[in-house]
């Protein structure tokens, strides 16, 4: 004669499994564990070990530039220093320089300023060309982005 086997009822737990038992000590140091981990991320925040910083290097030339629209499409570059016209960038020409100055006087219109403070080219030691907007403290580092881009903008620095 054979017997008759009853499972379960779906949710139910089997009468011979009572639960999961964690021992106490290893509930104690995986608490033990996170705070630690967090106060370590804490004060690596705090007092600035292991993170990368790059150092400052000194700045090699630098040029106070404004830039205007004209009737025509392009672009009058302006020396700040000495109020004087210093090129005309013909219409559909200088992508690159004209898509830097469209991010950068976006935010300038963002944050309600006009068109009148300069951006500052600057050539650092280490071979970097940035633009900068003082007004914004926005910045574009040119020299991310490859020789022809920042041949456009090395001819502005003479």
């Amino acid at each position: 004669m054979s017997s008759i086997h009853f499972e379960t009822a779906p949710g139910e737990a089997p009468a011979t499994q009572q639960g999961i038992h964690v021992p106490r000590p290893a509930l104690y140091m995986a608490g033990a564990l996170a705070v630690f981990v967090i106060l370590l991320a804490a004060s690596a925040r705090l007092f600035g070990f292991g993170a990368f910083r790059a150092q400052a290097a000194p700045v090699v030339a630098e040029r106070l530039l404004r830039f205007e629209d004209t009737r025509a499409g392009g672009i009058r570059v302006i020396d700040a220093a000495t109020n004087v016209e210093a090129t005309t960038l013909p219409p559909g020409t200088n992508g690159f320089l004209r898509g830097a100055l469209r991010a950068l006087s976006r935010e300038r219109r963002m944050g309600g300023v006009g068109a009148t403070p300069a951006f500052r080219l600057v050539r650092y030691a280490d071979g970097r060309l940035v633009l900068h907007d003082p007004a914004t403290t926005q910045q574009v580092t040119i020299s991310s982005f490859g020789p022809t881009q920042v041949a456009s903008f090395d001819a502005l620095m003479r």
